[in-house]
């Protein structure tokens, strides 16, 4: 059994991963350690890779962040990391002496702040260099010129002095700090892309001028520039919006300007996905590109309903009683037993005899922000469709549309479907109050399921020759 970057304490499960030397300094610790909530073994190896993906995250950035010490922080970056630290901290009387090094007496905290800000720029570029920065405007100045980039740089570090000054990027960085515990790393990882989009375009202005003539003139540059489907322009309205609806709830500003965003539907034709028909099926699957892997998790879905990534996930440990079980899932509906289908029984029972294999769908390389089995896969079984010739929008997920309509077709019970898919049902009172069906009538309900003598006949016969179990 895999217990790789797994840790037993107290009979429950942690993950628990080295930190590397160059990232140590930054971190502060040696390790991180951080528990999955179970005694299951099986379960554990399944949730440790969204904390696995988290863990590589923060590593990647402390190493990034101590190049940058090792190669020392330009005076400018200094200077802003300086301002941004003072506009979040209270200055105490000790700390409180003007440019000159005179003590500082003055009850306005902008003032302090910026008379702090200017004792650093002293005391990075040396006296002449911050006279200059600071007094070449006068007409009077009869000193060297300044550097303009030093110059520009300290302007904008000199409004963050100001208490009531709350540039984008600062905020977002609040904002984003609290999302950074609540959400998936993937949908952390979208939004804050989203986020450092508008702020790159907008040019980091302070948040209160942040109106809807701008928020529409955004969305117009990314119809335009990028040509997205309609539901990734509502994804980005959404993520930055939620930015600006927390800001409106921190008392950054009165107003979200995202909010009642207008989006025209667009119809883009590669969107409007499509079941698959018997023709799509076998032309799909009689393919010489098709490999092992392509076909078993082509016909698990087309008998079982599952999602890629929960076929992806199928390991030995989650298959008993002759049912798949799905322990993870955005709804607690997800997580389900589904009946294994007479068809795809002796290819299971040949893969529960093999010796090494941990995986249904073995060989395969995670990627993306949680480092998904499915993430690369995915994409492979998009470039054979195209090859292929299956029809747009006919694509791996609506494998799920196909399973759902022929179990509808064959008269099965809706809530048999939404049980096997992991969908809510839509009787508020089961969903409330149900502990879900029994597994027998659901193996009935599966065991109905056909799509006619030529698939079924075709996908039994060669389900075996297509797997490489030992």
């Amino acid at each position: 059994m895999d217990k790789q970057y797994l840790k037993k304490r107290h009979n429950v499960w942690w993950v628990r991963m080295r930190i590397p030397s160059d990232a140590k300094e930054i971190i502060g610790k040696n390790e991180f350690c951080r528990n999955l909530h179970t005694t299951d073994i099986y379960e554990a190896n399944i949730k440790k890779h969204k904390e696995i993906a988290s863990m590589l995250e923060e590593i990647e950035q402390a190493k990034r962040n101590y190049e940058g010490m090792k190669d020392k922080l330009s005076k400018e970056v200094q200077i802003s990391k300086y301002a941004e630290y003072l506009q979040q901290s209270t200055v105490s009387e000790g700390d409180r002496y003007d440019y000159y090094g005179e003590k500082d007496y003055s009850d306005d905290h902008s003032i302090v702040l910026g008379n702090l800000l200017e004792g650093k720029l002293d005391k990075l570029f040396g006296s002449k260099e911050a006279d200059a920065i600071l007094h070449s405007d006068d007409p009077q100045w009869e000193g060297q010129e300044p550097n303009s980039l030093a110059k520009k740089n300290f302007i904008e570090a000199h409004k963050l002095t100001d208490q009531s000054y709350s540039p984008l990027l600062l905020v977002s960085k609040k904002f984003l700090a609290e999302e950074y515990k609540s959400l998936k790393n993937s949908s952390y990882r979208r939004k804050q892309t989203h986020i450092e989009n508008f702020i790159e375009w907008t040019g980091n202005r302070d948040i209160t001028k942040i109106n809807k003539k701008i928020v529409g003139d955004y969305v117009t540059s990314i119809i335009q520039n990028n040509n997205p489907a309609s539901a990734t322009i509502s994804n980005t309205v959404s993520n930055v919006g939620s930015f600006f609806r927390w800001a409106v709830e921190r008392g950054y500003i009165e107003y979200n300007p995202f909010s009642n965003v207008k989006l025209t539907k667009r119809n883009k034709g590669s969107q409007n996905r499509k079941p698959w028909s018997d023709e799509n099926i076998l032309t799909f699957l009689k393919s010489e590109l098709i490999g092992g892997n392509e076909f078993i998790a082509t016909c698990v879905s087309l008998y079982s309903g599952m999602r890629l990534d929960e076929i992806c996930n199928i390991q030995k440990t989650v298959i008993n009683d002759n049912c798949f079980k799905v322990l993870e899932g955005k709804t607690k509906a997800s997580q389900r037993k589904i009946p294994i289908h007479p068809v795809l029984k002796p290819l299971v029972e040949r893969f529960l005899d093999s010796k090494e294999e941990v995986y249904l769908i073995k060989g395969i390389k995670g990627g993306g922000y949680d480092n998904k089995r499915s993430w690369n896969f995915q994409k492979k079984l998009g470039r054979l469709r195209k090859k292929i010739g299956i029809p747009e929008g006919v694509v791996f997920h609506t494998l799920r549309n196909t399973f759902a309509t022929r179990m509808e077709n064959l008269g099965i019970p809706r809530n048999h479907i939404s049980q096997i898919m992991g969908h809510e049902d839509s009787n508020m009172a089961l969903d409330l109050y149900s502990a879900g069906l029994a597994i027998e009538p659901l193996v009935k309900s599966m065991k109905k399921l056909t799509y006619g003598k030529d698939v079924d006949s075709f996908i039994k016969n060669t389900l075996i020759e297509k797997s490489t179990f030992l």
